[in-house]
């Protein structure tokens, strides 16, 4: 009998250690969205409902080359308490180009996000590296990701000053909801959230129907001597 719930007991831990954890990129930039060389401060803003981890900091390639020709800064600040939370990223030179094609990531130390409001701010762009601009002629802005509800994104912010700052306002700017897809600049990747992979589900399913079979086959053993 031990050997028996011995089997099935492995396989649930076998399948409860197999989970995938997927990346999130909250801000993916596609193609065709550079028109804009602008060297100020450029911000997307965000809420988090749950916390989450960021894992990489990212920056908008217009080229899709994986090449940043300049120096782009990247940093996540809190905006309620005015404070970077993130190590700020310089961006320069080559890397390989990830989400759709067009942003470019370096891995930092996770950093825990917890419930509050955030904004991804990067400066540096110029004519040899575009951002992006819904005002200048960007069609879509960034693709948005809330990770199944654990951020929600609430718009911009920008200023003229060539060093990070945290812009508070967008004047100009689209209204919302567009002004959530305002710039194609800074982004980020989290940890998204976890889901047991279909081939563990399959391995869990399979072990308790054999579990099922055998304790069945055991039982009509029995039921056969006593006759």
């Amino acid at each position: 009998m031990k050997l028996l719930l011995s089997v099935p007991i492995a396989l649930f831990l076998l399948g409860g250690g197999v989970c995938i954890q997927a990346s999130v990129i909250p801000y993916s930039d596609p193609s065709g969205q550079g028109t804009q060389g602008f060297g100020g401060n450029l911000a997307l803003t965000f809420d988090v409902l749950s916390p989450i981890t960021i894992t990489a900091l990212g920056v908008y390639n217009s080229s899709g080359s994986g090449t940043i020709a300049g120096r782009i800064q990247v940093v996540i600040y809190n905006t309620v308490s005015n404070a970077a939370v993130t190590p700020v990223v310089t961006f320069s030179g080559a890397y390989t180009p990830q989400a759709l094609g067009f942003d470019v990531f370096q891995l930092i130390t996770p950093v825990v996000l917890g419930p509050g409001s955030y904004e991804v701010d990067a400066v540096g762009f110029s004519v040899a590296d575009d951002n992006g601009n819904l005002n200048t002629g960007s069609t879509t802005g960034p693709a948005l990701n809330n990770d199944a509800g654990q951020l929600t994104f609430t718009g911009a912010a920008y200023d003229g000053s060539p060093t990070l700052d945290e812009p508070k306002t967008c004047p100009g700017c689209q209204a919302l909801p567009a002004q959530m897809r305002q710039f194609d600049a800074g982004t980020f990747e989290i940890n998204g959230t976890q889901a047991p992979e279909p081939s563990t589900l399959g391995l869990l399913v399979c072990g308790f129907a054999g579990m099922t079979a055998i304790l069945r086959r055991m039982g009509a053993s029995k039921r056969s001597q006593r006759i």
